[in-house]
């Protein structure tokens, strides 16, 4: 990498960053309500009726007792951080080891109640196919469900979400929820940043009913881009201003490294 590319970077890196949120007038009225409340402890309504991918009618409390539980809200539609999150979720739980992992499930609640369970199923083999076997597959189980039940469950893990009538798209926040076997909030994942052997020390940590303290978090806001305008809304230019710190800060790393070794160079 010469001088004039990073510069370059740098500069485009300037440039998101200083990008303002006015941009998108309308994006402070659809983030107002999006946000991941932490609720550990609290005891999940095992009652609410959802469909599964084949269409079968299921409870929440059908996935309960048998070891801890991942709980991930999405949209079947969504092209933007849904298939992401998931993706890297199902990553990283393959290659979880020990008891409470070989007993754990994930259930993945679609928040639109427009999808069915032909959407659900199509998802879950689009985003897992090439990741899972068909056993850990099974222990995957992609939900959707009525308004009501969709809102309780949402309200009881405190997932805040915003509709957006213009794009028909979700505003909502990036992160799942571990679930102990007896149905309470264990503990919070935000965001991408988590490795394996984090998630499985959590997994176990909820299968033996530990209940963790609330975390520091940095949300991920999964919402849309705007191609009429040609700009991405003010709640994902957030997510964008943090991403261009960190490959700022990266490029002048790396810009250290390059003058260093070329005066090395120079002086041999």
């Amino acid at each position: 990498m010469n001088a004039s590319s990073v510069t370059m970077m740098i500069g485009l890196a300037l440039l998101a960053a200083a990008e303002p949120a006015s941009a998108d007038p309308g994006a402070a009225a659809i983030a107002d309500g999006v946000d991941f409340a932490q609720h550990q402890g609290r005891t999940l309504p095992a009652e609410l009726q959802f469909r599964d991918e084949r269409g079968d009618a299921v409870r929440l409390g059908d996935y309960l007792g048998a070891g801890p539980l991942g709980l991930v809200f999405s949209y079947y539609r969504c092209s933007n951080l849904c298939p992401l999150q998931i993706r890297n979720l199902a990553e990283r739980w393959v290659h979880t080891s020990g008891a409470a992992a070989d007993r754990a499930q994930v259930l993945v609640v679609s928040i639109d109640p427009l999808d069915t369970p032909a959407l659900a199923a199509q998802a879950k083999h689009k985003y897992l196919d090439t990741l899972l076997t068909a056993g850990e597959g099974r222990r995957w189980h992609f939900l959707s469900g009525a308004p009501e039940n969709i809102a309780r469950l949402t309200e009881s893990v405190g997932f805040g979400y915003r509709y957006d009538e213009a794009t028909r798209q979700y505003a909502h926040p990036a992160g799942f929820a571990l679930i102990t076997p007896e149905g309470k909030i264990a503990r919070y994942f935000f965001g991408f940043g988590f490795s394996a052997d984090e998630l499985g020390k959590a997994l176990e940590e909820a299968g033996e009913r530990q209940i963790a303290s609330p975390i520091e978090r940095l949300l991920l806001v999964c919402f849309h881009y705007d191609v009429l305008s040609g700009r991405y809304s003010g709640l994902i230019l957030d997510v964008l201003r943090v991403a261009s710190i960190a490959m700022l800060l990266g490029m002048l790393v790396l810009v250290s490294i390059w003058r260093a070794r070329r005066l090395r160079i120079l002086r041999s």
